[in-house]
């Protein structure tokens, strides 16, 4: 799928665009432009995609389960810019997002610790 679905689909959920005609080029700009953002600022909420930024023309690198919710986080996004609320709440597909880029780094305790239920404690 290419970055021009994403953004096209977009704006057709926030009805800017209808399903039948294309998005003009300063539309489909501000909408390119507001979908990089979102994916850099994606590592704030523990999400990295290692995002470089796309043009209209590239294709997509999520994975295709990623697509429709990226559409809808990106039309969150921008409905405000389009002066078109959204009518739908895009927080779940974020935290599907998350939970499928969440890493849970291996716990390394200090040895004092792991020890502790051999020690002899008797005298206390």
């Amino acid at each position: 799928m290419l970055v021009r679905n994403i953004v096209y689909g977009a704006l057709r959920k926030i009805g800017v665009v209808a399903v039948d005609s294309d998005a003009t080029a300063d539309e489909a700009a501000a909408a390119l432009e507001s979908l990089n953002d979102m994916m850099h600022a994606w590592k704030l909420d523990s999400i990295d995609v290692l995002h470089t930024d796309l043009a209209l023309n590239d294709t997509f690198p999520l994975a295709p389960e990623f697509q429709e919710g990226t559409k809808f986080l990106l039309a969150s996004r921008i409905s405000h810019d389009f002066m078109a609320p959204a009518t739908f709440d895009p927080d779940e597909f974020l935290r599907k997002i998350q939970a499928a880029y969440c890493v849970i780094e291996p716990m390394v305790l200090d040895p004092i610790l792991t020890n502790f239920g051999r020690r002899s404690y008797a005298g206390y």
